[in-house]
Order: C-alpha cells, then sequence, then structure tokens
C-alpha cells in the first residue's frame, strides 16, 4: 500500500497575501505541516504542489512539483489541484494537508491514517474540533433562529450532547481511486479524527494570522 501527502501551495492568496509563506517565531507558514508530514510513520512520499519558487526545504522523501497555469488562479479549486496530482503520480491512499493550520502533528496524521486503513468501510475520513457552542442562523436582516438547540430546553453546556464536529481543515483522507470516481476529497461514507480545541483556527485572513501567532509563541 502507497500512502502520498499533497500540500497545495499556491504563492499567491485574496485575502491575506502570501499567507502560505508568513513566518511564525521565524518559520514560514508551510514549513510546519511539511515538517509533521515527513515525521510521519506512514507517508512514503510528501508532495507540494506549487507555483512559487520559494520553498526551502529539502528531503529524501520531498517532492516540489509545478502546479500548471490553469490550477494557480485564484478561483482554481483544491479538487482541481488533487485531479492533476493524481493523474501523474501512482498511489492507493492520499492525505491532502492544508499549510493554513500550523497545530497538526505526525502522530495525529499516523492515528488518522491507522484509523482509515484498518476500516475498509470509510471512504473518507477528515480532521474535524468538537463543537461545544450553541449556533444560531441569521434568517432576514434583523433576526436569527436556533440551529442546534431549544432555547426553551437550554441544556447547561457541560450537560448537553451536542454530537456535532466543526471541519479545522487540517487533512483531508481519501483513496485514488475514489477522487478519480467521485472528483471530490469528500465522498461516501466519511469518517473523522478529532484534534485538539487550539487547531480549530486555520489562517484565511490577517486576523487569523494574528490570533495563531499567538497561540504558536505561547
Amino acid at each position: 500500500m502507497k500512502i502520498f501527502s499533497l500540500i497545495p501551495l499556491r504563492k499567491g492568496s485574496t485575502r491575506l497575501k502570501n499567507k502560505n509563506f508568513l513566518k511564525i517565531n521565524d518559520k514560514p507558514l508551510y514549513k510546519y505541516v511539511t515538517e509533521q508530514s515527513l515525521k510521519s510513520k506512514f507517508i512514503d512520499k510528501t508532495y507540494i504542489s506549487t507555483d512559487s519558487d520559494k520553498i526551502k526545504i529539502k528531503h529524501k522523501k520531498l517532492k516540489i512539483i509545478s502546479r500548471s497555469r490553469s490550477v494557480s488562479t485564484n478561483k482554481a479549486s483544491t479538487e482541481m489541484v488533487i485531479d492533476e496530482f493524481l493523474r501523474k503520480y501512482d498511489c492507493d491512499i492520499v492525505v491532502t494537508i492544508q499549510a493554513t493550520n500550523p497545530f497538526l502533528k505526525s502522530n495525529q496524521l499516523d492515528l488518522a491514517l491507522k484509523k482509515f486503513i484498518k476500516n475498509d468501510s470509510f471512504d473518507c475520513l477528515i480532521s474535524v474540533v468538537k463543537n461545544h457552542h450553541f449556533m444560531w442562523k441569521k434568517i432576514n436582516k434583523d433576526f436569527i433562529k436556533p440551529i442546534n438547540y431549544d432555547y426553551y430546553n437550554r441544556p447547561r453546556t457541560q450537560d448537553s450532547e451536542l454530537n456535532e464536529y466543526i471541519e479545522n481543515g487540517a487533512f483531508y483522507i481519501f483513496r485514488k481511486k475514489g477522487f478519480l470516481k467521485n472528483k471530490n476529497r469528500l465522498h461516501g461514507k466519511i469518517s473523522l479524527f478529532e484534534m485538539p480545541k487550539e487547531s480549530i483556527y486555520e489562517i484565511d485572513d490577517k486576523e487569523d494570522f494574528q490570533i495563531i501567532e499567538k497561540l504558536l509563541k505561547r
């Protein structure tokens, strides 16, 4: 069984310029997840798909590949990057890792992969954080309504059993054949791997970056 990780790493970004290359603790953001992927006991090789020439990391289990112009625009989806990758490289299982969540650890990748490999009924597995909050949805300009609890029977938060999880964007595990059939990293029966509460933060804008910077500098 061959397992590859894929780290999409575009040099541009819409809301926070060059976010994948911003430094925290004197380390570019992309290095956090790349180093953890390389430490994994299950991942045979790590691939960085990029349109940048600023990647400064070398390792025998790392290959930096150039993505085509068509999947380098700010409108290109991650699915397009994965599809391009899988048409060139042969493997059984893919772990797509996003550089925007630097809380990822190699032991978490290994535990998640071990769970996925042991269960043939899983088509995909995603990283999540458990939701302990009462959620509301805006229904028009001025009003909202609850979407996961009844405020007439409001439980104490420590007693509530919401059984809900938030996708934290750290990683997605799936099989090559499943992706090529469905053209989506998520399909079929989807399982989960729960990560610590702090990993709910992923960098999408300047505020996210400032929060994560403070957490990583603790």
